[in-house]
């Protein structure tokens, strides 16, 4: 994947902002804009200028930060893969040219999807773009920011889980010596808390479901089954179930947003859902099962879509619905 320099994020701000400034009365799906040097193709403009506030993105687009917060990573190196908005409420992710043709061919699934759903747990994409320049091609989606709705309030972030029904690789070093610490630390009303990271192994020592109604988990059970079943038939797998949790001051009920005790509010969305099970993926899979780590398929990421939704499902039954 092509990495991008500083001066083409600059670029892609002001391309950008050209884009969103032209008026309402768009209709084409795909539009190009040209500079000196650089050209901007955007799919299904139109499409997603249903649900977008434009005048929103072209005053949180002014700026990106450049400088990833280590909030915000999961183990692995984003900073050369994510901008975020200077306001934090969106995100610009560079994909690659695979994921960006893969995500052109499922659009109608994820929109339809979308306006159909207003509960829908998919982070929401506001755009996907092509950016070329006289030596190669870039591509990046505009993403909501998941994070934004404890980043109005003020909040101080507590702890992300990145959960992906998996289990090879997916532990913290640590992680429920932290976790004890944390709890000790909020129950003795701590002005400072340290952020906890978790993954799916982690997730199971907690029981961080157990203050949810029965109405409230079998309603989220549900969701997490509709989406995923969604993202199965498009032959998507990778995805991961990213629940946050935040002190808040006020915590509206909402389709991603819940309150629980203590002013502690959690967020929960599907992330990472441009990736196709494609030959490149089964020849990963065939790699780790049986010339390298020789581990069944419920216990590495890489496995085909259906089985992924499965294990998925599965992952998060044991939590939901007891």
């Amino acid at each position: 994947m092509d990495k991008l320099k500083k001066t083409s994020w600059e670029k892609i701000i002001s391309l950008l902002q050209q884009l969103y400034s032209i008026g309402q009365q768009i209709q084409e799906y795909h539009i190009t804009l040209q500079s000196s040097v650089y050209t901007l193709v955007s799919l299904f403009h139109s499409q997603f200028g249903q649900f977008i506030d434009r005048e929103d993105i072209i005053d949180s687009i002014q700026q990106l930060d450049f400088e990833t917060p280590q909030l915000y990573n999961m183990g692995r190196n984003l900073q050369s893969e994510f901008a975020f908005t200077f306001n934090q409420k969106y995100i610009l992710k560079v994909v690659s040219g695979t994921q960006y043709r893969y995500f052109k061919n499922i659009f109608h699934q994820y929109y339809f999807k979308i306006i159909a759903n207003k509960n829908c747990l998919l982070a929401k994409t506001f755009g996907i773009y092509k950016l070329k320049d006289r030596d190669n091609n870039s591509y990046f989606v505009l993403m909501e920011n998941l994070f934004y709705e404890h980043k109005v309030q003020n909040s101080q972030i507590i702890s992300i889980y990145d959960l992906k029904g998996a289990q090879s690789s997916r532990i913290t070093k640590n992680f429920y010596e932290q976790f004890q610490q944390q709890q000790l630390l909020m129950q003795n009303n701590a002005q400072t808390i340290p952020l906890l990271k978790g993954k799916d192994e982690d997730f199971k020592k907690i029981r961080f479901f157990e203050d949810f109604s029965i109405d409230k988990k079998l309603d989220l059970m549900n969701q997490i089954k509709q989406e995923s079943d969604i993202l199965a038939e498009a032959n998507t797998m990778d995805y991961s179930l990213m629940i946050i949790t935040g002190h808040i001051n006020q915590c509206l009920q909402g389709k991603r947003l819940f309150k629980l005790n203590n002013n502690v509010g959690i967020i929960i969305g599907i992330i990472d859902y441009y990736q196709e099970y494609n030959s490149t993926k089964k020849l990963e899979n065939k790699f780790k099962t049986w010339f390298g780590m020789h581990k069944p398929d419920q216990q590495i990421s890489c496995v085909d879509s259906d089985t992924y939704r499965k294990r998925f499902q599965i992952y998060f039954q044991q939590f939901l619905q007891d």
